[in-house]
């Protein structure tokens, strides 16, 4: 599948775009950096699953739902854009969704279980979408994109957070929260 062109994606989503490796088909990607995210959240103790680096800020399970979220939204427009659907899709307030989530009954290990299950559905999807069906566009939040265009903008996505969980909330050689931090409910 060849990566897409402006036009084919909303103008903000360029920036994902732009955090791709200069190589590398939707396929290997999606596979790629869903290992990566396992090899960098899956032995973490799970205490450390509620760290948040700042007040107010997601903590890193809420960060995972996230990325679960983005996913499973971006590929039901990619099947609904493959299909040639002509009804425009809503936007997603990405805020909103994080205030109606609950992580608190939640593990990193069950999470990074679902993601898996999310994971694979877009593999499935990406393996059926023919280059033709790749190029379609269809209309959310009131701008066209095409399937290929949302497939490497999950992958920019999921690299953007992954780089950003590295920085910001395991670049510490302690990302296991404080005594204190437990106490304020961060």
């Amino acid at each position: 599948m060849k990566r897409p062109k402006k036009g084919e994606y909303a103008p903000f989503h360029e920036f994902y775009l732009n955090a791709l490796p200069k190589r590398g088909g939707a396929l290997p990607l999606l596979r790629q950096t869903f290992r990566e995210a396992q090899r960098l959240l899956g032995n973490l103790p799970e205490v450390t699953g509620d760290y948040r680096y700042a007040p107010g800020k997601w903590s890193i399970k809420q960060v995972i739902l996230h990325l679960i979220d983005f996913e499973r939204v971006f590929a039901f427009r990619i099947l609904s854009f493959m299909r040639a659907d002509r009804i425009g899709l809503p936007g997603f307030n990405q805020d909103f969704w994080m205030e109606a989530a609950d992580v608190s009954g939640r593990t990193l290990k069950d999470l990074l279980q679902e993601w898996k299950a999310v994971r694979d559905n877009t593999i499935f999807l990406l393996k059926q979408c023919t280059e033709q069906q790749s190029t379609f566009l269809g209309t959310a939040s009131g701008w066209k994109s095409s399937p290929r265009a949302l497939f490497f903008i999950i992958i920019g996505h999921h690299i953007h957070h992954l780089n950003f969980l590295r920085e910001q909330y395991l670049n510490n050689t302690d990302t296991t929260p404080s005594d204190h931090d437990q106490e304020m409910g961060a």
